[in-house]
């Protein structure tokens, strides 16, 4: 089959000036307080393409816009992409029915939206907890399992509020070091209910309900939240985690059904793997990428997540070892800078000719030493077959002092 023809005009590479010198296209905004996705805002500044890069800032500034929809939020994920920068991407640089691959998928932003818009989509995650989670969010299923998704809600409710009145005394099977995050009438419950769980019978359904019970761990947790593993009080009745779990079904359930009247797309393929090795498995090419990879030195997923790692018996070792630029690398910037060079380099092995991949990347804090996420991408992409096009930046708080983070939304192609 002759290749597609290619769907991207060439403009020319943006230079590289000084961001003192670059076009202002919003006025600043004071940011919110420290929240997932709410962290944005801000004068939005450009360079390179005037057209594209115009797309680029529209499509980063989300201050705006509401945080939730489809999907989205049924399941916390820090540092995700904000859903309207996926869709404004896909939208404006019509992408509609094209090949779009997100090689860190986390838990299925681009995926989903490009789902809505038709298009033929790809994930790729290290951590086998993103690629299940991401499944599930975006597997609307039919509307006969989204009722019995509420009706199998309601039994699996009931059967744990029995286990909690008979006072039945299930072990969790949990690795001892994570007995404590829990006080004991707590965890006996929970691990009642994912007993229960783990007895349904229709795989998806099973799937499905184990990740409601994965999005209320934290909750009912000692940990403070998602990104601060402070040890806290939390005062939770008995019953409470099963009526809890009901009602998170629920809401899968709506939320699956408002995707399932949105989508255009097949079902996206998610595979667990290493976005430095994309091509070593790679079938086909894809016309666009859309991601965001990780923050250098910024996050650590393993321990994010540690709590659900646990219940899902999911084993976090080759994360631990393989996960990209995370805050255990401490100030080895180096080191995420070959990182990344290997990435890109996978990404143009599995991008058509004039293909275009745009990554939304923050500033990386390796120890001391701030990294700008923009300057890092464009000196590494020409080495490896990719030309910078336009970029936009926008202010970020710096909750570790020193100088001002930036994040940014960067456009390259395929050359």
């Amino acid at each position: 089959m002759a290749p597609p023809a290619p769907r991207n005009p060439r403009p020319p590479a943006y230079p590289r000036t000084p961001r003192a010198d670059l076009e202002p296209r919003h006025e600043p905004r004071t940011p919110e307080p420290r929240l997932a996705l709410s962290n944005v805002g801000g004068e939005t500044l450009v360079a390179g393409d005037p057209e594209l890069s115009a797309i680029l800032a529209e499509a980063l500034d989300v201050a705006n816009v509401d945080k939730d929809r489809l999907t989205h939020g049924f399941h916390s994920y820090p540092a995700r992409m904000h859903w309207a920068t996926a869709a404004r991407l896909l939208e404006r640089l019509d992408m509609g029915g094209a090949r779009v691959l997100d090689p860190f998928s986390g838990s299925g932003t681009v995926l989903i939206e490009g789902r809505a818009r038709g298009c033929t989509t790809y994930g790729v995650d290290l951590s086998p907890f993103a690629v299940r989670l991401s499944r599930v969010k975006c597997d609307a299923l039919d509307a006969s399992l989204r009722d019995d998704l509420r009706l199998d809600a309601g039994v699996l409710r009931e059967k744990s509020e029995e286990l909690v009145r008979a006072r039945s005394n299930i072990r969790a099977e949990l690795p001892p070091g994570e007995i404590g995050w829990y006080e004991p009438h707590v965890l006996k419950e929970m691990a009642g209910l994912f007993s229960l769980i783990n007895q349904v019978e229709a795989p998806r359904l099973r799937e499905a309900f184990t990740f409601v019970f994965s999005a209320l761990v934290v909750k009912f947790s000692r940990q403070r939240s998602d990104t601060a593993q402070e040890v806290v009080e939390k005062r939770v009745r008995k019953g409470l985690v099963s009526e809890f779990f009901e009602r998170k079904s629920f809401e899968l359930a709506e939320r699956l059904a408002a995707l399932a009247s949105e989508a255009k797309g097949p079902l996206p393929e998610i595979v667990e793997g290493d976005a430095r090795q994309l091509h070593v498995r790679a079938t086909t090419k894809v016309d666009f990428i859309i991601t965001s990879p990780p923050y250098g030195g910024t996050y650590d997923y393993v321990e994010h997540h540690a709590r659900r790692l646990a219940w899902l018996g999911l084993n976090p070792t080759r994360m631990r070892s393989q996960e990209l630029g995370s805050r255990r690398q401490g100030g080895d910037s180096g080191r995420f800078a070959d990182e990344m060079k290997a990435a890109l380099h996978s990404m143009r092995c599995v991008l058509e000719d004039d293909g275009l991949a745009l990554l939304q990347m923050g500033d990386g804090q390796h120890g001391d030493e701030r990294v700008p996420a923009d300057e890092l991408i464009a000196s590494l992409a020409t080495g490896v077959g990719f030309r910078p096009l336009a970029v936009a930046s926008q202010p970020r708080p710096d909750y570790r002092g020193g100088t001002g983070r930036s994040e940014h939304l960067m456009a390259l192609q395929a050359v």
